[in-house]
């Protein structure tokens, strides 16, 4: 289990999902959520205080993530190789 408001907004500015995001016409949070949920066993819970929340989050169910995007995505945000604590932001 791990939590993170998307790291306060600061990992999406990291440079591939910002990449990632042009290419496929999306922004970087869709990219992100695409990415989460993409994997089994993994709940997403988004934050949606406003309505254009809402819709930039549904639409990453329309995003389509390659296999390209997919290996530069897990080789830029690694899964941890053991457990760890949750940190505090």
């Amino acid at each position: 289990m791990a939590y993170s408001p998307i790291e306060q907004g600061r990992v999406l500015h990291h440079v591939t999902l910002k990449t990632i995001a042009a290419r496929l016409g999306a922004t970087p949070a869709q990219v992100a959520l695409a990415w989460v949920l993409r994997q089994d066993g993994v709940c997403a819970i988004p934050q949606s205080g406003k309505p254009e929340h809402v819709r930039e989050n549904r639409g990453a169910l329309d995003v389509r993530l390659t296999p390209r995007d997919l290996a530069e995505l897990d080789d830029a945000f690694p899964a941890p190789a053991r457990k760890q604590p949750l940190a505090s932001l």
